[in-house]
């Protein structure tokens, strides 16, 4: 079931002379290289369960459900990593098992963004590309995503960085096929494009925004090239994805309903997020220190803290209660939120996690990361500035997937980890940015 016509040969002609050509499968070499190199290196990185999506996984594949310690049914962490990760515990260790997944999951990222840029590119052949700079900008685009330190040191640790990106990614490749060829707009392809979005809040709760976000862009792209004058097929194609993208969250919602008697929509953890990065303890620190990172014997103390006053309560309790606690904070001491507020925007764009500055790093491997950071934020502007001159559409996607991934941390604990999802959806313009000037010294 089609919901365009046939595009012209001019159009459709390219897209079946895709190939990976050399740099591409560089790219593709090097996320492999790169990844399992550094999961040699470290290997203790892929056991260590900061977020206990470990103990998650392993409950589910021992058969005892989506539970936390001592078998007790939870919605604290969202679910899609934990299910990813439990049939592969079946056949192997945990060590392998994270291996496994995550390194999938990278080689996916890094060929869903070659593919999103050459499509996009397609149209720029004939408009300060040379004929073969597509190519040129998919591999370059991988080539980034491949050896960019964030994506690298995410990759190795059981945590959903990886996942957000390459779901994020997975929606923009679908938005970028509805724009360049809106004939490949199928009903299998709308429902696949559905079914990823609604998965993206089940990865990273904070991907809930991106939910409506990308159903208003893929209407809108459906409406550039369609041959009505309407706005039925748009209308249409936007509730069909609609549909399909509230099967999974509609799924987590009743489970969540059956299990602690509220239809809790991504988790119960973020009560707890921003009582962390809006209490009076660590507003002290950001004044005084302008960190967020807290001392180890403060960080005790203030958990000890809670635990006593949360004790008895349910899951569901807690996570209304520390959200009450937090916005009383914010409300009783403005000014320390609005510098809160600054400098998690300041640690969400730093070329650097802030634990890097407190671990002996070399002054040369900083200085090094701050100038690679520092010129892909430069060619990412550029090329964005040209992305929406030459494809609005996707340009503005790219621009609200940026500021609603960013937004949630004006008031959660930000960090630079917490930029890792949008990386490889800023390689694009980066990569087009790149091209364009390499063109004038490739024959």
């Amino acid at each position: 079931m089609n919901f365009h016509s046939p595009q012209p040969p001019s159009v459709a002609q390219p897209l079946s002379r895709f190939r990976l050509d050399w740099l591409c499968w560089t790219a593709l070499a090097l996320t492999l290289i790169l990844r399992v190199g550094w999961m040699v290196v470290k290997p203790e990185s892929l056991a260590i369960d900061r977020d206990a999506y470990l103990l998650l996984a392993q409950n589910l594949a021992d058969g005892l459900g989506y539970c936390g310690p001592g078998g007790v049914p939870t919605a604290f962490r969202p679910p899609l990593f934990p299910l990813l990760l439990a049939p592969l515990l079946w056949l192997a260790n945990v060590t392998w098992a994270v291996a496994m997944l995550q390194l999938s999951l990278s080689l996916v990222l890094t060929w869903a963004t070659i593919r999103t840029t050459q499509l996009l590119t397609i149209d720029l052949a004939s408009d300060g590309l040379k004929r073969n700079g597509w190519y040129l900008a998919g591999g370059w685009a991988g080539l980034i995503v491949a050896i960019d330190p964030l994506l690298l040191l995410y990759s190795t640790q059981p945590m959903t960085e990886i996942l957000a990106a390459t779901l994020i990614m997975l929606l923009s490749l679908q938005l970028a096929q509805a724009l360049i060829h809106p004939a490949s707009l199928t009903l299998s392809r709308l429902m696949w494009a559905g079914l990823l979005a609604g998965l993206a809040p089940l990865a990273r709760p904070a991907l809930l925004l991106l939910l409506p976000w990308f159903l208003i862009c893929m209407g809108w792209a459906s409406s550039q090239r369609s041959s009505h004058a309407s706005l039925r097929l748009p209308l249409r194609i936007v509730m069909l994805l609609a549909g399909f993208s509230l099967i999974a969250p509609g799924i987590w919602m009743t489970r969540n309903l059956v299990v602690t008697g509220t239809p809790i929509v991504t988790t119960t953890h973020g009560g707890y997020t921003l009582w962390l990065a809006n209490n009076p303890v660590i507003q002290e620190l950001e004044e005084t220190r302008g960190t967020s990172i807290w001392p180890d014997e403060k960080f005790r103390e203030w958990e000890a803290q809670n635990r006593e006053k949360l004790d008895g309560l349910s899951e569901v309790e807690q996570d209304k209660l520390q959200q009450d606690w937090a916005w009383q904070a914010i409300r009783r001491n403005p000014s320390a939120f609005a510098r809160s507020a600054l400098l998690r925007m300041a640690f969400f764009w730093s070329p650097v996690p802030q634990s890097m500055f407190q671990n002996q790093v070399p002054r040369g491997l900083m200085e090094l990361l701050f100038f690679c950071y520092g010129l892909f934020a430069i060619l990412a502007c550029l090329g964005t500035v040209e992305l929406l001159r030459c494809h609005r559409v996707f340009g503005v996607w790219l621009l609200g997937t940026v500021c609603l991934v960013m937004l949630p941390h004006i008031f959660y604990f930000s960090n630079a980890r917490m930029r890792a999802p949008i990386e490889p959806l800023l390689a694009i313009p980066a990569a087009l940015c790149l091209v364009k000037h390499l063109q004038r010294w490739i024959p």
